[in-house]
């Protein structure tokens, strides 16, 4: 078990990929980790949100504002709550926290799955299926679709794609997955799939989906 000292050394690891979100606003964006004093202080660049958003984010990063920091760091989703120290524009744009007393930690090999419900497309062949995705793991999910007797069932090792707007970066950007398990009675069909390797962009809002939930949970 890694220990309060090490998990809280690990949170100041130059270029760890976390999500910050700011008291007052509700959002959250990614930003990665430059650095810190150990004990006192966290910098990070600036938020990455879309050019629009920036005057809107700028208000709220104010000295003394509350921030919730998460990050999945060697499989372990982790989280904390912070206070803004300042932000700075020269040399470079960066935001300085106070560095977290506590942080809490998920192990999501232990955590396999969250509980979802999501409107999805499924993808098998020329054969698309509105589907709900039902649970979600960083390795894999669960999606229910009616079962269509007009189609045969999709077999163990079948190839498909799966679109949940919630996670696409755009209308076209799928998750391919691969069929570990199939059910259905009359009314519904049940596949439980991995994933195959997808986008970076994609990978990183199913953790942060799934550090989310365990965080709150």
């Amino acid at each position: 078990m890694i220990s309060q000292k090490e998990k809280l050394k690990a949170a100041c690891t130059p270029g760890l990929k976390i999500t910050i979100e700011l008291g007052g606003l509700n959002d959250k964006a990614p930003t990665i980790v430059v650095g810190g004093d150990f004990i006192k202080s966290l910098i990070v660049k600036e938020p990455m949100v879309h050019h629009a958003d920036k005057s809107l984010w700028s208000e709220y990063m104010y000295p003394g504002n509350e921030a919730t920091i998460r990050y999945i760091y060697e499989g372990i989703a982790s989280g904390y709550k912070t206070e803004v120290i300042r932000m700075i524009s020269s040399p470079d744009r960066l935001l300085f926290l106070k560095y977290p007393k506590r942080i809490e930690s998920y192990n999501l090999r232990r955590h396999k799955r969250v509980s979802c419900f999501m409107e999805a497309q499924i993808e098998l062949g020329e054969r698309k299926n509105t589907a709900v995705l039902e649970d979600l793991s960083t390795s894999g999910c669960c999606v229910s679709y009616i079962t269509d007797k007009n189609y045969p069932d999709p077999e163990i090792g079948d190839k498909m794609n799966i679109y949940c707007p919630y996670f696409a970066e755009n209308g076209t950007n799928f998750i391919p997955c691969k069929v570990q398990r199939c059910t259905k009675d009359s009314r519904k069909t049940i596949l439980g799939m991995t994933f195959e390797k997808p986008s970076p962009e994609i990978l990183i809002k199913i953790q942060d989906y799934v550090a989310t939930i365990l965080y709150h949970s």
